[in-house]
């Protein structure tokens, strides 16, 4: 059976699925709104939430950080400074963990490079995320992997070889790995989602797996919890009108609270127990179900007949079922018509 453990919880099989509030970069480089934003996902009964980390200068060119970047989305005139303006302070990092845990929520981020990396392994994360666009990164797959600690890998816009390299380059430091089925599409239609690829992932490859999603509405998360899910991973904002770059492809507070209500119900109702009759349906088959039913004046000594029996409710005397081990016995005593046959009017054996 395969589990993991990232901070306090276990997941894996047999689990509750490990739900993660993705606030990203939602907080738009505000420490308050951040702290906010954890709190909120606290009372939505989330698991986890999760942060990004950007160093810019180790992510882009001098040449791609200068290209203009002018929108109703844009926190600078150029890209370099918009990404730079979603960027939470470093001494931010501590206290936002500290509240989440707080809270009982597990705190962890997505580095997108090196100087993240080892910011995050400083500041003590229970595990680390690595985007789908850092799948082909060999040097930050090596070194999220020799954290020590689980690694959860997002697999949008790759390919199979793609990921079968990412997993041979992360399982040389550690087996501890759950890969999400991703499309890397904000938001995603329904038909791009390919959800069913995720169970193929964690066949692939042994692994858990999970789904993040950046799709509008909960039904496909709540889908991918059914086709096995350990991990379901969402975009959260306090309000998707609100301006930043992922805020539109984002569950807000209801949503998310709704995400976890529901994927907690359909979990409960996936439990397999053997079949039986529950102590709560008794009374109902006691009301609807059918008994043998006399369908005339039976004379005591008289063998039984067919003709002399038919099925009707209520459910508590001898099932219809038995008729053909009744057929030829004799009952003790008169029986009228419209009763219930029961045992104790029969004779032992067959006539």
């Amino acid at each position: 059976m395969k589990r993991l453990r990232i901070g306090d919880r276990e997941i894996g099989e047999g689990r509750p699925c490990f739900i993660v509030a993705e606030i990203g970069v939602n907080h738009n480089g505000d420490p308050a709104l951040a702290a906010k934003m954890i709190e909120v996902a606290a009372i939505c009964q989330v698991d986890a939430i999760k942060f990004q980390r950007r160093h810019i200068d180790s992510i882009l060119t001098q040449h791609a950080q200068a290209v203009p970047y002018v929108n109703e989305r844009s926190f600078g005139a150029n890209y370099g400074a918009h990404r730079l303006a979603l960027e939470l302070p470093d001494e931010a990092w501590s206290r936002l963990k500290a509240r989440a845990e707080s809270l009982g929520l597990v705190f962890f981020a997505t580095p997108y490079d090196l100087l993240s990396a080892a910011f995050l392994a400083d500041l003590g994360v229970p595990c680390v995320k690595v985007a789908s666009c850092d799948l082909t990164n060999p040097p930050l797959l090596e070194a999220v992997a020799r954290m020590g600690m689980p690694v959860v890998l997002s697999t949008g816009m790759s390919t199979e070889e793609e990921i079968d390299r990412a997993v041979r380059t992360i399982w040389r430091s550690t087996q501890d790995l759950v890969l999400l089925n991703c499309c890397s599409v904000y938001p995603a239609a329904n038909s791009e989602l390919n959800l069913r690829y995720g169970p193929k992932l964690g066949k692939r490859y042994s692994v858990l797996h999970g789904h993040s999603g950046h799709e509008r509405g909960i039904a496909t998360s709540v889908a991918a919890v059914v086709l096995g899910a350990s991990v379901i991973e969402r975009h959260f904002s306090l309000d998707r009108a609100m301006k930043g770059p992922d805020h539109s492809a984002s569950l807000e507070p209801e949503g998310l609270r709704r995400l976890v209500r529901d994927i907690r119900n359909v979990e409960a109702a996936l439990v397999v127990h053997p079949k039986t009759i529950l102590p709560a349906e008794r009374a109902v088959r006691d009301r609807l179900a059918k008994s043998l039913v006399t369908t005339r004046a039976i004379v005591a000594g008289e063998v039984l007949e067919r003709s002399a029996l038919c099925a009707k409710g209520p459910g508590t005397g001898l099932a219809p079922y038995l008729i053909g081990d009744l057929l030829g016995r004799r009952v003790r005593r008169a029986i009228p018509p419209d009763v219930l046959l029961t045992e104790d009017m029969l004779e032992a054996s067959h006539a």
